[in-house]
């Protein structure tokens, strides 16, 4: 943004901008405030159960307790299902939201806590962060301090009518800051344990027990079919029994009969009665465990599948895909298919999208329990160490496709380079990097624990074009803290430096420029021993960038300068486009727009030279936007369209967005407002997809622009 004063004392100000004032004498304070997120309405809910017997009880305290004719509520509910592992309290929740959807216009949350998850119960930070970016705010405004998010949290959730599911919940103090504030919300937790202490919170409980026998024989017919139960009525009774009315326990015991029609109940009776061992915490009222019956189901099972279930249940995250069990078996992906196909069709594993699965968390426990008693211990660490570099060769290779000419220091980048690509667009790639993002983080957590840093600062590494692109700044600060860990580890002096530079991105975007500035700082000096003086270079732009943003035009000037000095004798390309652009970017914002054009155009010859898509947009956005200034309209029409067609393709609507709101920018200079207000509804739309608090900003300057003459063009 550029603002002059002129002679007449009318101030012209241009460019985008988040606000504008202007006044005179002022006595007291002035408090700017940004546009209150635009309304989203998530729908979270995982659907209906299919095998939901009875229940009634259960459902009739949930309506006692949160009633449809209640208006004068002065809380928002709070309801505990509780119960042990596998009683169906998920279920049961999710059962009664369906029913009840319509009376929560402002939409429905869903988070698994992960009581049982292999890398630890969820944090009450990481679940806010992921509730905000649904409800609407752009992920720069989500704050990283966990009582600041749960303060923003309250504030948003104020006047919206929410279901909220915390479902699988360890703790008080995990459920406490996902109460919304509405009194006409709810918010639902499901736990193993009673959490008694939310009562101090005006919770209300509802026992998940066992089902009783008549519900458990319904649900075993609707399982294994009712011809088959009234052929066999006492078996069935005692099958019941011996399961303790426990539908997981149920329902395995079922799917067993179900894929051996010629098996008598009496047979699966037989078999239960003599299992007394093991999971013994996960024991039915004494009469069998879990284990018993999953047992069952495991003994049944074909030697090579089996051994896939037990290191299956080894893997670092909740969720996988079919690629990941291919590795973790060390099987072909034709051998991976087959044999997920019967672990699905004996129930030990769930379908949870198109190729993506995941255990029950206590078949979870059983797998990983059975690899402990059958597998050596350099086959189960093989196996998680294959599932580990399975995550990192797939993100090295999405995030070569996003920007394949950074300066990177891990050595898999080489290889993944002469392969053929497995991602066909940027696009593509950043949405694959998106949904794996727990998994990854999970692998880097396990190599950290396992004591291969080499992989987990890799991981790291990996992220970075989803961080940059996509934000998630919580997981990016996290999990470079980590990495810069591991890098110190090894010894890794470049990628140690390196991630400092990232890590340091992440507090430069988030505008605490301090921290963002003693990280560069830190990275300047790295690079003295890191042997590459590119990282020299990198650090210096970045301090460039903290000093233009904090009004330091010269101190920045001065920085970049100094990194084209270093890129042009190396004769390190893209980084001397880069620099070129942020020398030409600094002189425009210093009014000095001639000189700013001979930079930038540089920067869009070496761009085009490289095929860097990203890079050369970036630059003909600054190129286009002074024109535009200088009334130069043809030429600013020729880069700007071309900026939007080429970022379009680049995987990121941010950087599409730029584009597109400086076109409607050169249209309100030349007078054409159908051309601009369709630019900026195309720019709130791309922003608004991409969670960012540009969008706002544009639908109330396109709010704005009514009335007046208007005159169709042509672009």
């Amino acid at each position: 943004m550029v603002s002059e004063s002129l002679p007449s004392s009318r101030n012209v100000v241009s460019g985008a901008v988040e606000a504008v004032v202007q006044a005179g004498t002022i006595t007291g304070g002035v408090h700017l405030h940004r546009p209150h997120p635009a309304l989203v309405v998530p729908r979270q809910l995982p659907p209906d159960p299919s095998y939901f017997t009875n229940r009634g009880n259960e459902l009739r305290a949930l309506d006692r307790m949160v009633p449809a004719s209640d208006g004068s509520a002065q809380r928002p509910r709070l309801l505990v299902l509780t119960g042990p592992g596998g009683a169906g309290k998920t279920a049961v929740a999710l059962r009664w939201l369906h029913a009840n959807a319509d009376r929560f216009a402002g939409g429905q949350l869903y988070a698994d806590l992960g009581a049982l998850s292999p890398r630890g119960p969820a944090t009450s930070s990481e679940i806010l962060g992921r509730f905000l970016r649904a409800l609407g705010v752009p992920p720069d405004d989500i704050p990283i301090d966990p009582h600041e998010q749960s303060a923003l949290y309250r504030s948003v959730s104020a006047d919206r009518s929410v279901a909220v599911v915390a479902d699988d919940a360890e703790s008080v103090a995990q459920v406490r800051p996902l109460l919304p504030a509405s009194p006409h919300s709810v918010l639902v937790v499901t736990s193993r344990w009673r959490l008694a202490g939310l009562a101090l919170d005006g919770a209300q409980f509802v026992d998940v027990d066992m089902l009783d026998e008549q519900s458990a024989l319904e649900l075993l017919s609707v399982v294994v079919g009712r011809d088959k139960v009234a052929l066999e009525p006492v078996p069935a009774q005692h099958l019941v029994r011996l399961c303790g009315g426990l539908p997981i326990a149920l329902r395995v015991a079922a799917a067993r009969l179900s894929t051996r029609p010629r098996w008598s109940i009496s047979r699966v009776v037989g078999t239960l009665a003599d299992e007394q061992r093991r999971l013994s915490a996960l024991a039915v009222s004494g009469e069998v465990s879990v284990r018993s019956n999953l047992d069952l189901s495991y003994r049944e099972l074909p030697a090579d599948v089996a051994r896939l279930y037990r290191l299956l249940g080894l893997h670092p995250g909740s969720e996988f895909g079919m690629g990941v069990v291919a590795a973790a078996g060390d099987v072909s992906p034709e051998d991976a298919d087959r044999l997920v196909a019967d672990l699905m069709e004996a129930n030990l594993l769930s379908e949870v999208d198109i190729d993506r699965f995941r255990f029950h968390d206590l078949l979870r426990l059983h797998a990983a329990e059975c690899a402990e008693e059958h597998d050596g211990a350099a086959d189960r660490v093989a196996a998680v160490r294959r599932m580990v570099e399975w995550y990192l060769d797939n993100a090295v290779a999405a995030d070569l496709v996003v920007i394949p000419l950074r300066n990177r220091a891990g050595q898999r980048y080489e290889s993944a380079g002469k392969r053929e690509a497995i991602f066909p667009t940027a696009t593509a790639a950043l949405d694959w990097l998106e949904r794996e993002l727990p998994n990854l983080l999970s692998a880097q957590r396990c190599a950290m624990d396992r004591e291969w840093p080499e992989l987990a600062w890799q991981l790291c590494e990996a992220l970075w074009s989803l961080f940059l692109y996509r934000k998630h700044f919580t997981h990016w600060i996290d999990a470079h803290e980590l990495a810069i860990a591991a890098a110190s580890t090894c010894g890794d002096q470049l990628a140690r430096t390196l991630l400092v530079v990232q890590l340091g991105i992440a507090y430069l975007s988030l505008r605490r420029y301090d921290i963002a500035h003693r990280h560069f700082s830190d990275a300047l000096e790295l690079s003295a021993t890191s042997g590459d003086p590119r990282t020299e270079a990198t650090a210096l732009e970045h301090l460039g960038l903290v000093a233009r943003r904090t009004g330091r035009p010269q101190d920045a000037m001065t920085y970049f300068e100094r990194a084209l000095a270093i890129t042009e004798r190396l004769g390190e390309h893209r980084g001397t486009a880069l620099h070129l652009r942020r020398i030409g970017e600094t002189l425009s914002e210093a009014g000095r727009h001639q000189e700013a054009l001979t930079y930038l155009g540089r920067a869009v010859t070496a761009a085009t030279d490289l095929h860097d898509v990203v890079l050369r947009g970036m630059a003909l956005i600054r190129l286009g936007t002074i024109h535009t200034r200088l009334d130069r309209h043809a030429d600013a029409l020729h880069a700007l369209r071309e900026a939007a067609e080429i970022l379009a393709g680049a995987g990121s609507h941010h950087y599409h967005g730029l584009a597109v709101e400086a076109l409607a920018e050169l249209h309100l200079r030349t007078g054409d407002l159908v051309a601009a207000r369709r630019r900026l509804q195309q720019a709130v739309d791309l922003y608004r997809h991409a969670e960012l608090p540009q969008a706002a900003q544009v639908q109330a300057r396109l709010d704005s622009l009514t009335g007046g003459p208007e005159r169709a063009g042509q672009e």
